[in-house]
């Protein structure tokens, strides 16, 4: 069957998915059971959170970014030394790429997992409407097994009851209650949460845990995980990997600003011979020794420009690196901080590496959008003519761009750097606004990794 899995679901965005999401897996954890916690979705903050509370790293599970065969890859690696999975839901349950396309979504991931759904509904101001909406989202997709209710958002005990026996008429159980607690809340700011590796604040995380725990009936939750039915076999696409006598070692930027990474693509390089040396922009002085290959994640950048412009030594050690033709691969704030300056949302500039001949601006204008681009140039990520999907997320623009830049992507879908063109080349970087999955095509990581291990300084 399996291992127990259950997926926390919302009726929208903002409903308390992360709240109850992490502390349940908190409170799992302390009844005794190793739990692996998932994200549907492309997001990486959401994840830390998990992270914070179970000491396993969280994975995301997006349909968009990879194959549903990937996916099941994915999750059976993550898994195979778990007692229970929890995976955190995107949106509402059934939001995906449009209206009438379920990519991306919880409920495509229910189907694909054969996984029991357990309903957020936030009930303030309502009590027989919260049964409606149950029986709604229950009877929406026979295929996604909504098996349970958490009422958020609760004035009191009296409403609780109130709304219990509603929604018990239509055959949900509601396995527990969250009244109006101030209390507990997250850290956000401009693209939402902030990631646990910029602000780790313990006291808060166990603050959840307990509050979830005393609320929800964890093992009766348990119990719904332990219906998932059987997992489909996953029929995976290898990649030939050559035996390799020597490792290659490839730098990993990881720190309070730079942090936004998929832990499989660190496992694919891993597997592939990489030996993956993590490294900080803010408080190393250069790069780490004997490394072949740069990889610069995303992350908050414009919240610690003072320090990273004041880092003149690793600025210079990363240019002197690319001038040399290291490989180094660079996703959004890494790509920003390639460039020349980065001014931040007051307008003040301050000095990146300079690698790239732009300047980047914050702005007060989100793009969140999934992305897909065709290679028009070849890279030290993937030949010619490929097609790569990706997300875009992000709240900054790069003006000053020469005519001459060469882009290794043409955006069939989302925005890139420039006139829809993403990927900026120079020698053997590549920096794109894209964010993507190496999952999705395992022959990007072995790509990235033949190139780094060919190098020669």
């Amino acid at each position: 069957m399996g291992i127990p899995r259950i997926i926390i679901a919302g009726t929208h965005s903002g409903a308390g998915k992360t709240t109850i999401s992490t502390g349940l897996m908190g409170a799992l954890k302390n009844a005794g059971y190793t739990v692996q916690g998932f994200k549907v979705g492309p997001d990486y903050i959401d994840p830390s959170y998990h992270t914070a509370v179970t000491g396993r790293l969280s994975e995301s599970l997006d349909t968009w970014l990879v194959p549903q065969s990937q996916i099941l890859e994915v999750f059976n690696q993550n898994t195979k030394d778990a007692d229970v999975a929890v995976i955190e839901g995107v949106m509402g349950l059934f939001d995906g790429l449009s209206g009438v396309d379920e990519t991306g979504s919880t409920s495509q991931i229910a189907k694909l997992l054969n996984c029991p759904v357990i309903l957020v509904i936030d009930v303030k101001c309502m009590v027989r409407s919260a049964a409606a909406i149950a029986a709604g989202f229950k009877n929406f997709d026979p295929k996604v097994k909504v098996a349970g209710v958490i009422l958020n958002n609760v004035a009191g005990e009296v409403h609780a009851n109130w709304c219990m026996d509603a929604i018990e008429k239509v055959g949900l159980p509601v396995v527990g209650w969250l009244p109006v607690n101030k209390k507990i809340t997250m850290p956000e700011r401009h693209l939402g949460l902030i990631p646990t590796p910029e602000k780790n604040e313990a006291s808060v995380y166990q603050e959840i845990v307990n509050f979830i725990q005393q609320r929800l009936n964890i093992n009766q939750i348990y119990e719904l995980a332990k219906l998932a039915g059987p997992l489909p076999k996953a029929k995976v696409k290898k990649v030939k990997q050559k035996i390799q006598k020597a490792k290659v070692r490839i730098a990993v930027a990881f720190d309070e600003a730079f942090n936004f990474y998929y832990p499989s693509n660190l496992n694919l390089l891993s597997t592939l011979g990489a030996e993956i040396i993590r490294f900080s922009l803010i408080h190393d002085k250069t790069l780490p020794k004997g490394i072949c290959g740069l990889y610069i994640g995303g992350g908050f950048p414009e919240m610690f420009l003072e320090q990273l412009e004041a880092n003149q030594t690793m600025r210079q050690s990363i240019l002197q690196a690319i001038d040399s033709g290291m490989p180094v691969y660079a996703e959004c704030a890494g790509l920003m901080y390639l460039t020349k300056t980065v001014s931040d949302f007051d307008g003040k500039s301050y000095q990146m590496v300079g690698a790239l001949d732009g300047n980047t601006h914050m702005t007060n204008s989100t793009l969140v959008t999934y992305s897909q681009a065709q290679v028009i140039n070849p890279n030290i990520l993937s030949g010619p003519d490929a097609v790569i999907h990706g997300h875009e997320f992000h709240n900054s623009l790069i003006t000053d761009i020469p005519p001459d830049a060469k882009f290794a992507y043409h955006m069939l879908m989302g925005e890139g750097i420039k006139d829809k063109k993403d990927g900026w080349i120079k020698n053997s970087t590549i920096a794109s606004y894209m964010h993507i999955q190496f999952a999705q095509d395992p022959t990007i990581a072995q790509t990235f990794t033949d190139k780094c291990r060919n190098w020669k300084p």
